[in-house]
């Protein structure tokens, strides 16, 4: 009997929508050996709903085609289980793939998944909302919400969502506590990172591992466009910069509290809105099989 594979393809990335099926016929080893179906998701959460339906049908893999925001939904259903996700990376920054090395084209990736090469992968709680990458709730979250709305994708987008988040973001003051420390703090940005880059290969934790059991706290202290500009330089060049200006803390769970008891928050790229008063950030520790380039140990 035939293994199943099942391709989720976010329906915005037109290109995997015809270009997938022809690299598919051209390999025997997908058609031979297994039976492949691809499926579209054509909405927010629809991808979730897909990978139910997946593990309902027995798969033995399922691929997600999209950005970090598909493979999300994705790896929700895949945690704690011994079905392993694969990635063919299509969205703008493509956090996920990039700190694993999975090449951002369509026939090197399945080149990739073709090794069946796996890793565990640690993931992240926040009030039970998932995350794999990273998460934040401060100028992250509100530059996502920009670039969300905005009618187009990639870099150009990316930087104009950016300037006009900058020029509306009003800091707001959070109480965070970790170890046994408490603290109040009003940060420029305040983000929890578990993979080594948010995405265009950009970095503030280009150490950071995914099966360690922690995350990274980061805090960034300051608006002033010569700070912003130094934050460019660290997250694009690997520029050091002061403790003053940017604090990275190792951890395993932290709480926010926020006195809106409302949260933007954005996860992997996607932004959610918590009514709460605080967010308890857990990390789940190697829970998620990933297909990886075979020299990524």
């Amino acid at each position: 009997m035939k293994n199943k594979i099942h391709f989720i393809i976010n329906s915005r990335s037109e290109k995997a929508l015809t270009e997938l099926p022809k690299q598919l016929a051209l390999d025997p080893f997908w058609q031979e050996t297994h039976d492949c179906f691809l499926w579209k998701s054509l909405y927010k959460g629809h991808a979730l709903e897909l990978t139910r339906k997946a593990i309902q049908d027995n798969t033995s893999l399922v691929i997600a085609c999209g950005g970090d925001g598909t493979i999300n939904e994705i790896a929700r259903y895949l945690v704690d289980t011994a079905i392993p996700l694969g990635v063919i990376p299509l969205g703008s920054g493509n956090g996920v793939a990039r700190h694993f090395k999975i090449p951002l084209n369509i026939k090197g990736a399945l080149a990739v998944l073709r090794e069946m090469h796996s890793v565990v992968m640690d993931a992240g709680l926040a009030n039970q909302h998932f995350f794999l990458s990273n998460m934040g709730v401060s100028f992250d979250s509100e530059f996502i919400n920009t670039y969300q709305k905005s009618r187009t994708r990639g870099f150009s987008s990316y930087f104009k969502a950016l300037f006009t988040a900058i020029k509306l973001h009003k800091t707001q003051t959070f109480v965070v506590s970790h170890a046994g420390i408490k603290r109040e703090v009003s940060p420029f940005l305040l983000m929890i990172s578990n993979a080594n880059q948010f995405g265009y290969n950009f970095s503030l934790t280009p150490k950071a591992l995914v099966s360690d059991g922690q995350f990274e706290l980061i805090l960034f202290k300051s608006k002033s466009i010569w700070s912003l500009f130094k934050l460019f330089l660290a997250s694009r060049f690997g520029l050091k910069l002061s403790d003053k200006l940017l604090e990275i803390i190792p951890i395993s769970e932290v709480v926010i509290e926020s006195a809106t008891k409302e949260f933007l928050i954005q996860l992997d790229g996607e932004t959610n809105r918590v009514s709460n008063e605080h967010l308890q950030i857990k990390m789940h520790p190697t829970g998620l099989h990933v297909i990886v380039p075979a020299e990524h140990r």
